[in-house]
């Protein structure tokens, strides 16, 4: 959607949303140079593969765009509101009290563990070991 709020008529797929949908002609269907129909039943299947596909898609479209169109936004309103009124504060709470919970559980640990590691980092660290071939 551009500035002006009105859609691109031209080019309705501008983020690559659908990609992955390749539903032309030549998508579906092809023959192998050693298997070729007559040149007027390949013509005849495209223009009848091209001709139900863009009727019964706008057909669809005319009939349902509105619906599908309506439940989608509702949809992604309620997420939208959600993520911002629900799970970013909630997000939020967890992290700030974890960053408490985080430093008192280092402070506890660094008081009461480490003397105790020094120590022993301390006794252990004149041990010498010699490897002698025999």
């Amino acid at each position: 959607m551009g500035e002006d709020s009105r859609p691109d008529m031209v080019n309705r797929d501008p983020n690559g949303v659908n990609q992955n949908l390749q539903v032309a002609f030549e998508d579906v269907f092809g023959e192998p140079d050693s298997a070729h129909s007559p040149d007027c039943a390949w013509k005849c299947g495209y223009t009848c593969y091209e001709g139900a596909k863009g009727c019964c898609y706008k057909t669809l479209s005319v009939l349902c765009i509105w619906f599908y169109a309506l439940c989608w936004g509702c949809s992604f309103a309620c997420i939208t509101f959600k993520y911002i009124w629900c799970c970013t504060p909630t997000l939020k709470t967890f992290k700030l009290t974890c960053g408490v919970v985080q430093e008192l559980f280092a402070t506890c640990i660094n008081c009461c563990c480490g003397p105790i590691c020094a120590a022993y980092g301390m006794m252990l660290s004149n041990i010498k070991v010699q490897i002698q071939q025999g």
